[in-house]
C-alpha cells in the first residue's frame, strides 16, 4: 500500500469509526509530514491533505486548550471538516 493509499485508508477508517481521533491524528501527521511523496498526490489531494494535517497536528481533547481561539481543534471540528472535504477529492491510485 502506498503512503497516499495509507492516508486515504486513515480517512476512511476515521469516518467509519475504525480509528479513534488521537490515533488518526498521530498517524496522519506522521505519514503526511515524513513519508508521503508529494509528487504522487494530485493538486486537490495536496490541498485537502495539507488542511487535514494542519488540523490533526493541532488536535486537543483538553477543554482548557480548546478555549484558546484558533489554536487547537476538537474531535468534532476535525470530523466535520474531514467529512466536508472527503467528497471534494477524486481518488487517483
Amino acid at each position: 500500500m502506498s503512503k497516499k493509499e495509507q492516508l486515504w485508508y486513515l480517512i476512511d477508517g476515521l469516518l467509519e469509526g475504525s480509528y479513534d481521533i488521537k490515533t488518526f491524528c498521530d498517524e496522519f501527521v506522521r505519514i503526511y509530514n515524513l513519508e508521503v511523496d508529494y509528487a504522487s498526490l494530485s493538486q486537490k489531494e495536496r490541498e485537502v491533505f495539507k488542511e487535514i494535517r494542519g488540523m490533526a497536528a493541532r488536535f486537543s481533547d483538553n477543554d482548557e486548550e480548546l478555549k484558546m481561539p484558533a489554536m487547537y481543534f476538537s474531535k468534532d471540528e476535525i470530523m466535520c471538516r474531514v467529512k466536508e472535504l472527503y467528497n471534494t477529492v477524486e481518488r487517483s491510485y
